[in-house]
């Protein structure tokens, strides 16, 4: 059964009980008024498989809304897999796994232009921890840089130290959501860790905090600077962060303010179908002359398991207006052509409108109106805040 079939069930339950529970009491007087957390917890709770071990339980601001959600971590019979289950108003948001560690911390922090956190976790054994930035896609966490810690200790200016799980407090970044790093340094890490083969180099990442090893100073390092994460992963090789791995690209002039302005749809290297990767879930960036400008990783739809499409097609561009084309499926037999059309204004990027046009494979002679949503509909959204769930929700 699935996780948010039995919460559906466990609500009707939870609901009925309380409600006898009440009309039962009010008979005797007695007040029986339980907060809607409780509930909640108890709930969650339930939902969690009962051949798992709960590790920790945490309340964390997961989206930046002020709100603390829950998030539980468990782990199998054998400590083989960790399972994480990220709650959001009782209800379940997000479900990962990944190999066990004895040491297992995260953090949570926007680095993009997006409003999903982005997760850094910090996993491994007393002999080795990888250290790793993660963007969520489609529900899934995926792997968007590996990379050495560097930790800042107020208590000892002008020293960097290697940053260890537990010493470290939060990313350094600044008020552009560029981070502190130190590049092209010839490390020699000891313990086991990941080395990605699609990275050149494990750059430092800085962070602060208080060391507790102060003997552990980080020497012959070249001195930091602050850059945004699509820089720092084009920088180390990362495949998919450079213009060489773009599947598309289209120059543009907007505002007519003679900025040349580039388009690139990256390759999605997450995936290992040939073709998928450059037709599913792409990176979307766009460049003001050569600086990256406007980001979003979750605009092109991802791939169905249900039915057949054939993804990404290409970008339009004409005076201050960009549409993207897509090729989506509701069914086996129907499939969508998707237009995501973007106006740009000043120095902001907003979602247009959304259009959808129809074929019956099976039936080419049926005729399905085409729909189209506007701001209207929708509102005024910025381009990095559009993602193919929120197109999905608007049908």
């Amino acid at each position: 059964m699935k996780l948010n079939n039995l919460f559906l069930i466990l609500v009707l339950f939870f609901s009925t009980f309380l409600f006898s529970c009440k009309e039962r009491d009010k008979e005797k007087g007695v007040s029986t008024e339980i907060p809607n957390l409780i509930g909640q917890e108890f709930i969650i709770e339930q939902l969690i498989p009962k051949d798992q071990k709960v590790v920790s339980k945490e309340k964390i601001d997961i989206d930046g809304d002020n709100e603390q959600e829950t998030v539980i971590t468990t782990s199998d019979a054998d400590a083989t897999t960790s399972y994480e289950y990220w709650f959001k108003n009782g209800k379940l948001l997000y479900q990962f796994s990944y190999p066990w560690g004895s040491i297992n911390k995260k953090w949570l922090i926007n680095i993009d232009n997006d409003k999903q956190y982005e997760i850094i976790r910090a996993i491994g054994y007393e002999d080795g921890v990888d250290y790793a930035i993660y963007d969520i896609q489609n529900g899934k966490q995926i792997p968007l840089l590996y990379f050495n810690p560097a930790l800042q200790d107020t208590r000892y200016p002008g020293k960097t130290f290697w940053g260890y799980p537990g010493d470290i407090k939060e990313l350094v970044i600044d008020a552009d959501k560029e981070i502190l790093v130190s590049l092209n340094n010839n490390f020699e890490r000891d313990g086991d860790y990941t080395m990605p083969k699609d990275q050149r180099e494990l750059p430092f990442i800085y962070f602060k905090g208080s060391t507790a090893q102060p003997e552990m100073i980080i020497k012959e390092i070249h001195a930091p600077q602050y850059k945004s994460l699509d820089e720092i992963r084009a920088l180390v090789n990362i495949a998919g962060s450079t213009p060489g791995q773009a599947v598309f690209n289209a120059n543009a002039s907007f505002n007519n303010d003679q900025i040349k302005y580039r388009i690139e749809v990256l390759k999605n290297n997450s995936d290992k179908d040939a073709y998928d990767q450059k037709h599913f879930n792409l990176p979307v960036k766009i460049y003001k002359g050569n600086t990256l400008w406007k980001s979003n990783d979750h605009l092109v739809f991802d791939k169905r398991n249900t039915c057949i499409s054939e993804g990404f097609s290409t970008v339009a561009v004409k005076n201050n207006y960009f549409t993207i084309e897509h090729q989506d499926c509701s069914d086996y037999n129907v499939l969508v052509s998707a237009y995501i059309t973007f106006k740009v204004i000043g120095n902001e990027i907003f979602l247009h409108k959304y259009g959808e046009s129809y074929f019956d494979k099976s039936n080419h002679e049926r005729s399905i109106p085409m729909k189209v949503w506007t701001e209207k509909n929708f509102g005024k959204i910025k381009f990095e805040d559009v993602t193919a769930e929120f197109f999905q929700k608007l049908k």
